[in-house]
């Protein structure tokens, strides 16, 4: 069987281009690691994202590889891309079988099975999943019923079968498939980029135990943590040092910094062999404190990304974020003095939010120390609890398309409630960036900290976020 697995491109999207970079496709990566290690299979990755295909590209890129079966990662905002790209696929080999997955046709299976060039839709963690059904598709078989975690079309009906299990030790999933990526392509987003070395995302861990209403994360992992080996995770750091000559990583963990000792652990892992590498890692509030902070320096890592949200306590509790401004405020003081730089990310336009909310985080963000800061609009994903209560409060508009759901979009805002219309909101993003960057006392500190071409690279291009921003 031919495998073949695509992320789809988002260049007709209305998002700022390069804003976010480009980071390799971490479950495309481990589901392409997993099926070949337990499948008798050829495998191809098309990033179509990274490397800028349009429709034309891909559809001669599946006239070459001719797959028996292609994967496309489905996340909300490509929705329409993935439909297109499954058109392509079908235009050209109707028997060629088409799989979703991710976290749309986890939260609308049906919708998936009903557009009707899709074949299947994966629920869930994919790939125990996407391995058996694959199988069962070599073996020509044509009874699905007994495959967990799927939605396929059955005597004119969708249907779902039982609901998957998550994988009970993630240490037996193979690493990433890097080697079937051209690694020169892929770079941190400016706020999240620490170094001029070759980069890569890497997850040392699955799940949240938090319930944040926003968050996309529970839909799949359950609010569960599943944890790799420390061996494991170091494994991994020094085969894209030695193997790659990768030596700048993003911790995509949820909340890297959730377990100390573990954390800790790996720090001293790494410093024992001493791999000179640089990383960002996302970090949460109430889970941060001195000793930590230390060991992660002392390992290489040079920034850490917090979720702070909103500078006012209401809107948090609304978020059950389960932090406190002040537990914000701490973090980041302690981080700093632990020699760190630090990112937060912030939402503007949440269930509750006024201008009065608005403009206290955007004065929080200016009191902290802060190296960049992001002003996201709140995006309700579908899946998500504040998609349900927006949707139930009739906050999101029925025009709305999936491409709007692009963070750091052209596009209007998708929540809007009777006190912010949508020109607003747009008006106050603008002035959060504006104010926070362009202050004598921000840009002194910045111009204070750069020793090198590097840093001065970095500094500008998170410039040019803000820039591209004003232009919307």
């Amino acid at each position: 069987m031919n495998i073949l697995l695509i992320n789809p491109p988002y260049i007709k999207f209305s998002g700022i281009k390069n804003s976010g970079g480009h980071a390799i496709p971490l479950n495309l990566a481990y589901l392409a690691g997993y099926l070949r290690e337990h499948l008798d299979c050829g495998i191809n990755i098309l990033d179509a994202e990274t490397c800028g295909m349009d429709y034309s590209d891909i559809e001669m890129a599946i006239l070459k590889y001719q797959p028996d079966l292609v994967g496309i990662s489905a996340p909300t905002p490509a929705f329409n891309h993935v439909v297109a790209v499954a058109k392509i696929v079908k235009s050209i080999n109707a028997r060629t079988f088409v799989i979703a997955g991710g976290p749309h046709p986890t939260a609308f299976p049906e919708e998936i099975i009903k557009t009707g060039c899709i074949d299947f839709a994966v629920r869930g963690e994919g790939e125990l999943t996407f391995c058996e059904l694959a199988a069962a598709i070599s073996s020509g078989s044509d009874d699905y019923s007994k495959i967990k975690g799927i939605a396929y079309k059955q005597n004119g009906k969708v249907s779902l079968t039982e609901e998957r299990e998550l994988i009970k030790d993630i240490d037996t999933i193979p690493f990433p498939a890097r080697d079937l990526f051209n690694l020169d392509l892929y770079y941190q987003a400016p706020t999240k980029k620490v170094s001029n070395f070759k980069s890569t995302s890497i997850m040392t861990s699955r799940g949240c135990p938090y319930d944040c209403m926003h968050c996309i994360s529970k839909l799949v992992w359950k609010r569960r943590v599943r944890y790799r080996r420390v061996k494991m995770v170091v494994d991994e750091i020094e085969e894209c040092v030695e193997k790659y000559g990768i030596r700048e990583f993003n911790f995509y963990d949820d909340t890297f910094t959730l377990n100390k000792k573990r954390v800790i652990d790996i720090c001293r892992m790494i410093t024992a062999r001493k791999l000179e590498i640089a990383w960002i890692c996302f970090g949460r509030v109430n889970v941060i404190d001195k000793e930590m902070l230390d060991e992660m320096k002392k390992a290489g890592c040079r920034k850490i990304s917090f979720g702070l949200e909103s500078g006012s306590q209401k809107i948090l509790d609304i978020m059950r974020k389960n932090a406190t401004v002040a537990m914000g405020r701490k973090a980041v003081k302690t981080a700093a003095e632990a020699g760190l730089n630090v990112h937060a990310s912030f939402m503007l336009g949440n269930i509750g939010e006024t201008c009065e909310t608005i403009r206290q985080t955007i004065n929080y963000a200016k009191e902290l120390e802060l190296d960049n800061a992001t002003f996201f609009l709140t995006t309700p994903f579908p899946g998500t609890d504040l998609y349900t209560e927006a949707l139930n409060a009739g906050y999101i508009s029925s025009s709305i398309r999936w491409e709007d759901f692009a963070p750091l979009t052209k596009s209007k805002p998708i929540l809007v409630q009777q006190n912010i219309n949508q020109e607003e909101l747009i008006a106050w993003q603008k002035r959060a960036f504006k104010e926070f960057y362009f202050r004598p006392k921000y840009l002194l500190r910045k111009l204070k900290k750069i020793t090198s071409l590097s840093d001065l690279k970095i500094l500008t291009e998170g410039l040019g976020v803000f820039f591209r921003l004003q232009k919307k």
